[in-house]
């Protein structure tokens, strides 16, 4: 029997569209910082709202009566969305040379960027699905270049009951998928960060058409995906909110994003029928990369 080598990261990244880096990121260097900055934002967030918050001394509980708190104060739970992408360890976590230099070696680039406006916490507390992600892509609403990856960073232990991101292997390799706007205006605009009624065109489908993968993981696991890999919001059925940071960068090489300008997508307040010319261009030149 012939022995192969083990993939490399380039190898399942290209194949899969998306890799699991278990432990890539040191917990106490790269995230605990984070973490005891929000535990301190929920805490001025709580006095901002009339209420009081006892930051845990452990960085890994810095949510710990967080629940208890936005459900009795439930303006905490919109200052704490918003404001974290604006922590100091948030920002150096964008910039992480290990996050840099992983995307750099993933798409052959010597120049990489980062957006405003790309990069956020998201707070998914059990039993809330209103921001919930359906099936979609990360082009659509981002832009910028074909070639894009979003690093997807669990800052919570994330298990089954919690609704771990899930994601279709090898759909980036069908290209850029079109969009309808399911509520026929035609003019949905998600600059809000809402991905509201526009959705993948026979979604139900996905799960006959890929195989699912929605890992388990711990903080230090990093995931990340093509820009065209289809993933969904898993729904957290748990205890505890998932909290977790995405960070997305692109490649100013990328010919196409080069040929837009490097212009921002969807959630960057670009209608959909402004999008939809762009769409079909972006469409004709994934599939003949």
């Amino acid at each position: 029997m012939v022995e192969h080598a083990p993939a490399t990261i380039e190898e399942r990244f290209a194949g899969d569209g998306f890799v699991v880096l278990r432990g890539w990121l040191d917990v106490e260097r790269d995230l605990a910082p984070l973490q005891r900055e929000i535990g301190l934002l929920i805490e001025h967030a709580a006095r901002a709202c009339g209420a009081r918050y006892a930051v845990p001394d452990d960085p890994a509980e810095f949510d710990r009566g967080y629940l208890t708190l936005v459900a009795a104060h439930p303006g905490v739970q919109p200052l704490v969305y918003d404001m974290a992408k604006n922590l100091v360890a948030f920002q150096r976590l964008i910039v992480d040379e290990r996050l840099a230099g992983l995307y750099r070696a993933l798409r052959g680039t010597s120049l990489a960027g980062t957006a405003p406006g790309s990069n956020g916490v998201r707070i998914d507390r059990p039993g809330d699905d209103r921001r919930a992600a359906p099936w979609h892509q990360e082009f659509q609403y981002q832009f910028r270049s074909l070639d894009g990856i979003t690093f997807w960073i669990p800052l919570v232990p994330v298990v089954d009951a919690m609704g771990p991101v899930v994601l279709a292997r090898g759909s980036h390799r069908h290209g850029v998928e079109p969009l309808i706007d399911t509520s026929g205006s035609g003019e949905r605009d998600i600059a809000d960060g809402a991905y509201g009624a526009l959705r993948i065109p026979d979604e139900a489908a996905i799960a006959e058409r890929y195989e699912l993968c929605a890992p388990e993981s711990r903080p230090g696991d990093l995931f990340a995906f093509d820009f065209l890999t289809l993933h969904a919001s898993g729904a957290n059925v748990g205890t505890r909110a998932r909290w977790t940071v995405q960070i997305r960068y692109f490649n100013f090489s990328d010919p196409f994003g080069a040929s837009i300008r490097w212009m921002g997508g969807l959630k960057h307040g670009t209608t959909l029928a402004g999008a939809n010319a762009l769409l079909a261009q972006a469409r004709e030149a994934a599939l003949n990369r």
